[in-house]
């Protein structure tokens, strides 16, 4: 495959790596054929439970969890994540990650090979990254976000932490990357 878009977002259940409707949603709006759309979210393990809706407040608490669990357990955390996420991204020439929230700052903690980095393109909305991988990488931010919008960003969208894939500019965005990459990767 030459490119594909994929998700990478905390775990909000960690039992589960299914898209949300919302996601799913995104994914359709893109210029590109089915094939290109990547139907899971991270760890990108399909033996994972369906989707289910979580919680504001127990989403944002897992996250604070697996914040955590990242910085204190970071070598077997890697081990068990790496191959996973590597082997999705080695499934295509070229990968747009659309990473949310703290999704930027675990894409970066995979300590990726420079080889695969040099694949990736980032949108990264809404994110809370204290180490960003280092690949080209658009932020997104939104001064309605209490949660992120103190963090360095290029693009300013107007939109609270959860309603980001909601915002026209982020699909338009989106949207001229996935064209850009699929050019790239003809």
């Amino acid at each position: 495959m030459r490119l594909q878009v994929l998700h990478l977002t905390g775990q909000s259940d960690p039992r589960s790596c299914a898209l949300s409707p919302v996601q799913h949603a995104f994914l359709d709006d893109l210029p590109l054929p089915e094939e290109a759309k990547v139907r899971l979210n991270f760890p990108y393990d399909d033996a994972l439970a369906p989707y289910r809706a979580v919680p504001l407040w127990l989403g944002s608490l897992r996250h604070v969890v697996l914040f955590w669990r990242v910085r204190l357990r970071r070598g077997a955390w890697v081990a068990r994540h790496r191959p996973l996420v590597e082997a999705q991204l080695r499934r295509a020439e070229r990968s747009l990650v659309l990473a949310g929230s703290i999704g930027l700052d675990l894409l970066g903690r995979l300590d990726l090979p420079r080889e695969l980095l040099d694949r990736l393109t980032v949108v990264a909305y809404g994110a809370v990254a204290t180490r960003p991988p280092a690949c080209r990488t658009i932020r997104v931010a939104s001064r309605r976000d209490h949660l992120a919008r103190w963090w360095p960003h290029d693009v300013t969208v107007d939109a609270g932490h959860l309603d980001y894939l909601a915002t026209p500019e982020l699909a338009e965005l989106c949207g001229r990357l996935a064209t850009e990459l699929a050019g790239e990767a003809a």
